[in-house]
């Protein structure tokens, strides 16, 4: 029997928290979930009236933004757009959204890199001392210089500290760079602060000897590498399931609920609300350039219990809660659980233009296989969960391949993962706060991705974060190469323009295994396979000269022999 990928989306909304995303990002006449329920957005504080029988987002109402002079607490949630503010000891704060989604009170250190973690202070003073650059817009003296400025990396152009373009940098290897580039943050900087030092131990001299979940309630696990919604690349972090997502919501009890443990000994840097109270992040540092990070937890306990409350009324808090191999640090029951592994000396070849990275989620190229770190007994059962069953278990991010279709693209006219305009940055004479792009519904607006399925290799996905509004609708398809048509990975600029068709994505589980029943969020089988359902339309994509990605998308023809030529809605994407 065959089961329409409408499922998966459906999973990732439970995956992600998005049953949410309404009270988080609430719209005028929009349904809402609680009477005077208040929410701060845009700027603006909403609140949830009742209007004849139903319950809806009020217009909201504006908020002044407050002076530079105004105290702040890191931490604290802050409404986005606010100017900045000082601390009690006198740090300036600027109120920057985070992965975790949320904006609140971070030191200057914490923008960039996207990551809002870490256990790095930031002076928020302006002095650079030991760097070789300093804040943005400061002066410089030597053109074309790229380094660290104790908070990103920039460069000097034209006489003044400068955001980095994807022209400033050397241009990447045609094998891809094997191992970081010098003007690249070390995951040290990205992770723990401006200030970290490199550890001088291996992370392979960390072992992992205790499980993350309890191993007899692990059910089939997502690799790494899972395009869906607003995920338009590949997802830098697996998803582990387990046994109790194969009951309804409704008869789940609070004894379903299974620990989350450490699986090493180390230093929880960060506890963050992703926005609804049953969805957190964790950022475990196990010395030795090793990190470990959960999201989408459900509950804070253990040895963080003490943080719960605090957690749950701010977006994001700093840690330093020691926590050893095997202890509890929170619970998961409601859906499956975020996690992966960075390597500070690992790096991932495959990303043709690394600093398409440097404006959010800049510890992507620093993912490693979490496999090997476990002891043998834990590793065997972890790895017979995964879903997909061809090597590496575990799953890959990085497909792009030098002069082909394959991998990740970002919008001419756009610098990287942050979907905001090169002139933004070009401009820019301060820090440019991120995860919010002017204009656009998320930052994924400007993001494509053309890559094999996560677990059905042979298939290949085309994702968009613009499917059909400019303004962002992400969306994914099989892209279906006909007999005869040049796989993606070898569509090159010789190969002049392609059409494939695009149709939905299905999936049929391995023979002799029943399929999901209707309304299960349990985890799709390991093993399962891509089949394409209903027709979506075609995409016309050629590869150019200078390496750049033509595409037009075309949801109203089904037959490729219907497009001829590239239209004005042809669009360019660069890596």
């Amino acid at each position: 029997m065959k089961k329409a990928l409408a499922f998966a989306l459906a999973l990732s909304v439970s995956i992600i928290g998005s049953p949410i995303a309404d009270a988080a990002n609430p719209k005028p006449g929009a349904a809402c979930p609680k009477v005077n329920q208040k929410v701060v957005y845009s700027n603006k504080n909403f609140t949830c009236v009742k209007k004849g029988s139903k319950l809806v987002w009020n217009s909201g109402v504006a908020i002044a933004k407050p002076t530079a002079s105004k105290s702040a607490t890191e931490g604290v949630i802050c409404t986005e757009g606010s100017a900045p503010a000082k601390s009690a000891s006198g740090t300036t704060l600027y109120c920057i959204k985070g992965a975790d989604g949320k904006s609140s009170w971070r030191p200057q250190s914490q923008q960039g890199s996207g990551s809002g973690s870490g256990s790095g202070s930031g002076s928020g003073s302006g002095q650079n001392t030991g760097y070789k650059l300093g804040e943005i817009g400061s002066s410089c003296s030597k053109n074309g210089e790229l380094g660290w400025n104790g908070k990103m990396t920039a460069i000097c152009k034209g006489g003044k500290v400068s955001y980095v373009l994807a022209t400033d940098v050397p241009k990447t290897p045609t094998s891809g760079y094997t191992s970081r580039p010098d003007w690249y943050p070390t995951l040290s900087q990205i992770l723990d602060g401006p200030s970290a030092k490199e550890p001088t131990c291996a992370p392979s001299s960390v072992k992992f000897t205790s499980p993350v979940l309890p191993l007899d309630q692990l059910a089939p696990a997502i690799p790494y590498g899972f395009m869906v919604g607003g995920h338009v690349t590949p997802i830098d972090h697996a998803y582990l399931g387990i046994k109790a997502l194969s009951k309804s919501a409704s008869q789940l009890t609070a004894a379903d609920f299974v620990p989350v443990t450490a699986p090493a000994d180390g230093v929880i840097t960060e506890l963050s609300n992703l926005g609804s109270p049953n969805s957190y992040r964790v950022v475990i540092n196990h010395g030795c350039n090793l990190y470990s990070v959960y999201m989408v937890m459900n509950k804070v306990t253990g040895v963080l219990a003490s943080l719960a409350s605090q957690a749950s009324n701010s977006g994001y808090l700093k840690t330093n809660v020691k926590v050893k191999a095997g202890e509890e640090f929170g619970r998961q029951g409601t859906n499956m659980l975020d996690f992966n592994v960075f390597d500070g000396t690992t790096w991932l070849p495959g990303f043709q233009n690394p600093q398409a990275y440097l404006t959010l989620d800049t510890w992507k190229p620093y993912t490693a296989d979490y496999l090997p770190f476990f002891s043998s007994e834990i590793r065997t059962a972890m790895e017979a969960q995964l879903q997909k069953t061809s090597s590496p278990r575990v799953g890959k991010i990085d497909y792009d391949i030098a002069g082909t279709a394959s991998g990740n693209w970002f919008l001419a006219g756009t610098n990287g993962y942050a979907g905001r305009l090169n002139s933004d940055y070009e401009n820019a004479t301060t820090m440019i706060g991120s995860g919010s792009v002017p204009g656009k519904n998320d930052y994924s607006w400007s993001h494509l991705a053309i890559a094999p399925h996560q677990v059905d290799t042979k298939a290949w996905v085309f994702s968009s974060g613009w499917w059909l509004d400019p303004k962002g609708d992400a969306d994914q398809a099989a892209l279906v190469v006909a007999s005869g048509q040049v796989t993606p990975d070898k569509l090159t600029a010789s190969s002049g323009m392609v059409v494939y068709k695009l149709a939905q994505l299905s999936y049929t589980p391995p023979a002799g295994v029943a399929e999901n029943p209707p309304g299960s969020m349990a985890p799709w089988p390991i093993g399962y396979t891509i089949i394409t359902g209903r027709e979506r339309g075609v995409v016309a994509l050629q590869v150019n000269a200078d390496g750049s990605l033509s595409l037009e998308l075309n949801t109203s023809i089904t037959s490729i022999s219907g497009f001829t030529a590239f239209t004005a809605a042809k669009r360019t994407y660069n890596r």
